[in-house]
């Protein structure tokens, strides 16, 4: 590797750090908070019925996570008990690639992910670019974060690789997941 090279190199990690910093992750973590909360809220919808005739019961407790950037934080944990039965609702965190955030449904026989993507999605969008030049790297981060701040994020269920898609999120989409990782 030459030495203009490495210096290439040093500045593209620079430019790097440098956005790191801008971000304000404070606010990050708060929004993801904020949306965590939504999710249990209409969760907790979906169960009324069933808590209100005793078969269910929810248990909110808290867990602490640890992200780059952010720090440990507490997240609130959601049980849901079925009489011997049990699934946590856990959130995973905001920094992740592809999504603002991820919550699982974890339960003794499978783990469900809910991520939040945009209202119109239905799998994954993956965006590739090669550039050379730091004034295209600018622009292409500019563009995405235009695209970013435009996006009507909701919670959707997302289905396993090799065929990644997004699933709705509402009543029965959630009750089938939930029967899923409690049962099988």
């Amino acid at each position: 590797m030459s030495k203009t090279s490495f210096k290439a190199f040093i500045e593209q990690e620079k430019a790097v750090e440098t956005r790191q910093r801008s971000i304000d992750w404070e606010e990050k973590k708060r929004t993801y908070l904020k949306r965590v909360d939504e999710l249990f809220n209409e969760v907790r919808i979906y169960l009324r019925e069933f808590v209100e005739s005793k078969d269910i019961q929810i248990k909110e407790t808290a867990e602490t996570i640890e992200e780059e950037y952010i720090g440990e934080y507490e997240v609130p944990v959601l049980r849901i008990q079925l009489y011997g039965k049990h699934a946590d609702l856990v959130p995973a965190g905001t920094n992740m690639i592809g999504t603002p955030g991820r919550v699982d449904l974890i339960g003794s026989f499978d783990t469900i992910r809910f991520i939040l993507a945009d209202k119109k999605e239905k799998s994954p969008q993956i965006f590739a670019g090669t550039s050379w030049m730091p004034e295209d790297r600018k622009r292409a981060r500019e563009k995405e974060e235009s695209i970013s701040r435009k996006r009507n994020y909701v919670w959707k269920i997302i289905t396993d690789p090799p065929d990644i898609r997004y699933i709705e999120l509402k009543e029965a989409s959630f009750l089938s997941s939930l029967q899923k990782v409690l049962d099988g």
